[in-house]
């Protein structure tokens, strides 16, 4: 198999159904006859090059990630073999990442193949760990648990990822509303009384002086601010996504005022992914290999990476993680109780779930302070806007009448 290349093809199913795939054979005749094999009449057949062939890759969501596998993993326990299960859900919408992803499964594990290559292979990147848990999940004569597993991690992942957005959507909320409100009292409100002020030579108030001055310097220079903030979020925006600032986040993130609750967050999500295929079957050094790929910040991977080296040389695990700096020490305290009881993986994991869950509780109960808080001094500062403006009219009005 090693030699063999790669062909895409248009053929048509047994119920007249046109599909498109890639199939690996050692020549175009060998992949016809694979493909007529596999009941389809292939009308089209052309060599793939050798740096397009990774486009056989589907980027699922985590939510199809998880549906799929653990539809998967249900159709496996209730009898079907793996290409029977990968057919009835690709037929179900072949023209969806799903149905794609299920096909281009099936196509490598019909030419041979290994589950767990076919898999790291089809899905993206960030699924990587799927591979080690069907590959767990075989070894341990159990693949639809691994399969359902690595399903309820994406979807544990997906819960995080909610309850955290949830906690910080009325904050942000309140801040952009505030926002809004001042711009309207200064592009809108304060500009209707220049001509009164001009017109009575007042100055209407210190407050209200202020007022007219910010909004004349939005008004004369609204083009310019507009580009230097679009220019600021696009720069920041291409820093981003070229990385250079994912250093400077990561150490202020994992070594700020809050880095109790990143650390928890973060080392949670390793703890959890650990215990998962630890408890699927899979060997300690591929489990921990694994896992640090699941870690996405750099300074935590750097920080565990020598986890694996010290295991490796013969180091228990709950040894290893307590040399980790803001390593949840109750993460290492139940590893040391799976140690002594047999049930690494399961205590582990369990570990890294009420880390998380305790974080995103932090995080709950910071963001229900925080509303608030944000209420009462950005509501204090449209007050004094508001206080101001009702000011200066009373003194030109006063003016007025005199």
């Amino acid at each position: 198999m090693a030699d063999d290349a790669a062909f895409a093809y248009v053929a048509v199913a047994e119920g007249g159904k046109r599909v498109r795939g890639v199939v690996a054979a050692a020549d175009s005749q060998a992949a016809f006859e694979r493909l007529r094999r596999q009941g389809l009449s292939p009308l089209s057949l052309k060599p793939v090059k050798a740096g397009e062939q990774r486009r056989g890759r589907v980027g699922l969501s985590d939510r199809e990630g998880a549906e799929t596998l653990v539809a998967i993993a249900d159709l496996l326990g209730a009898g079907a073999d793996m290409r029977s299960a990968l057919n009835v859900l690709s037929a179900r919408d072949d023209r969806s990442r799903v149905g794609q992803a299920c096909r281009l499964l099936h196509e490598r594990i019909s030419a041979g193949e290994p589950l767990d290559k076919a898999f790291a292979d089809t899905l993206a990147p960030r699924h990587g760990f799927v591979a080690a848990l069907v590959a767990a999940g075989e070894a341990a004569g159990n693949l639809p648990e691994g399969l359902r597993r690595a399903g309820e991690m994406l979807e544990a992942d997906l819960r995080l990822r909610r309850q955290l957005s949830g906690a910080l959507a009325y904050p942000a909320f309140v801040f952009v509303s505030s926002v809004l409100a001042a711009g309207v009292i200064l592009l809108g409100v304060v500009p209707s009384l220049e001509p009164l002020v001009a017109e009575t030579g007042e100055g209407g108030g210190g407050m209200l002086r202020g007022l007219l001055a910010a909004s004349l310097f939005l008004r004369e220079h609204d083009l310019a601010l507009l580009g230097g903030v679009g220019g600021a979020v696009a720069t920041i925006a291409v820093a981003g996504r070229a990385g250079l600032l994912r250093g400077v986040i990561d150490r202020l993130v994992l070594t700020g005022p809050w880095r109790g609750t990143t650390a928890a967050l973060v080392y949670g999500g390793f703890s959890l992914s650990l215990g998962a295929m630890l408890t699927a079957g899979a060997p300690m050094s591929d489990a921990l290999r694994l896992a640090l790929r699941g870690v996405r910040s750099d300074l935590a991977r750097r920080r565990l990476e020598p986890v694996l080296r010290q295991v490796r040389q013969g180091l228990s695990l709950s040894e290893a993680l307590q040399a980790v700096p803001d390593f949840p020490r109750a993460v290492t305290r139940l590893a040391a109780v799976g140690e002594a009881t047999g049930a690494l993986g399961t205590m582990v994991g369990r570990a890294g779930r009420l880390e998380e869950e305790a974080a995103v509780r932090r995080i709950e109960a910071a963001a229900r302070l925080l509303g608030p808080v944000m209420i009462v001094l950005l509501g204090g500062l449209i007050g004094l806007m508001m206080g101001g403006l009702l000011s200066g009219v009373t003194d030109l009005g006063s003016a007025v009448m005199e």
